[in-house]
């Protein structure tokens, strides 16, 4: 497939806007893809295998182009087209506007705002400083020169401020009041959102008239990698005092279901949450894992209604918790993500919320 049959299937499917087409046409990924990306398990070398990095890169699909160190944990990627494209029409920019973004990466989506906003309207925070000098260079071979600053993006840029929009490209659970005053009333901050248990959303939210706080709806389904230092920490625990019980609630019911389980996070921030096969269990069986640090749960996947199939240990009963805020998703119709929000201010406070932003998640 050729990138201008990519953009084409973009178009058609909606996720790339028409104001967008030219730009998305004029800037193929590749000309932003490092030589060396990470696919199954091993690195495809351009030099070595030109034809399938060529097909990885036209593809739509991520790409990682960095590992931390030691692991296969990806520190850096360039974004799925789809999810660029999704991304930029929501960012809902126009001519002469000012903009922020935060994780520059290889430079793709940078190259693209400056593209069509002209790179002295575009600046861009990157904290890894071998990723900015390599964007830079991408850029500068582009005829795009916007600014690339190396720093922590969650400190913004204030030296551009006010900017009208803020555009993150890594998850967080924390939007720091700090990109709250930097973006001018009425503007508008677009960042994926998620917890440890649901990693998420796309939010977008307008500033308020007063500069306070910033608040609006989730608006796309996507999952991106933590910002560097807001990496859950799934924390340490012992599982003792096992409790056993049969489960009211087919764990598939969440597991396969994100606006569920995005909705279950909500109301549980801080509960981490996987899908594992435990051999080492006498039964078994492919289970649905859950733990607070201290605290810990599982659900067997198959025989979820058996005497054993619920195992908990801890302070408290987590699985009766899950159960209980899925009910809750199930009261209020089963909300998608459209009819769910977020609001932040200045000075830390997040409020989630269904529906209206007066209607608080608890």
């Amino acid at each position: 497939m050729t990138w201008d049959e990519l953009a084409g299937k973009l178009r058609e499917s909606g996720a790339l806007s028409a104001d967008w087409d030219a730009t998305f046409r004029a800037l193929p990924r590749n000309s932003f893809t490092p030589a060396r990306i990470y696919h199954d398990g091993s690195w495809i070398d351009v030099a070595e295998s030109p034809r399938q990095w060529a097909a990885l890169v036209r593809s739509d699909a991520p790409l990682v182009t960095q590992l931390y160190p030691g692991s296969e944990t990806p520190s850096s990627s360039s974004s799925m087209p789809t999810v660029v494209a999704t991304m930029l029409r929501h960012l809902d920019v126009g001519d002469g506007m000012r903009v922020l973004e935060v994780g520059t990466g290889t430079g793709w989506t940078a190259g693209l705002l400056a593209h069509r906003l002209g790179a002295e309207n575009v600046v861009s925070v990157e904290v890894d400083p071998a990723l900015a000098a390599e964007a830079r260079t991408r850029l500068e071979a582009q005829g795009l020169n916007p600014s690339v600053v190396t720093g922590d993006g969650m400190l913004g840029h204030p030296e551009g401020a006010p900017y009208q929009r803020i555009h993150l490209t890594a998850a967080i659970q924390r939007l720091p009041g700090a990109l709250i005053e930097q973006c001018e009333p009425g503007g508008v901050i677009l960042a994926p959102y998620g917890t440890a248990f649901c990693n998420g959303a796309l939010a977008r939210l307008t500033v308020a008239e007063d500069g306070k706080s910033a608040s609006g709806p989730f608006v796309a389904d996507v999952a991106f990698m933590w910002v560097r230092g807001q990496r859950p920490d799934s924390g340490e625990f012992d599982i003792t005092d096992v409790r056993y019980g049969p489960s009211e609630l087919d764990p598939a019911e969440i597991a396969d279901n994100t606006d569920a389980a995005f909705a279950v996070g909500l109301r549980m921030p801080h509960l981490f949450r996987q899908s594992v096969w435990a051999s080492y269990d006498r039964f078994g069986t492919g289970r649905f894992e859950i733990w607070d640090g201290v605290s810990y749960a599982h659900c067997r996947l198959a025989d979820w209604q058996g005497e054993h199939a619920v195992s908990q240990s801890g302070p408290r009963q987590l699985w009766d918790e899950v159960t209980a805020a899925y009910g809750w998703w199930k009261r209020h119709d089963r909300p998608g993500l459209s009819r769910l929000g977020l609001t932040v201010t200045v000075a830390g406070e997040h409020r989630t919320w269904l529906d209206d932003p007066s209607n608080v998640i608890g």
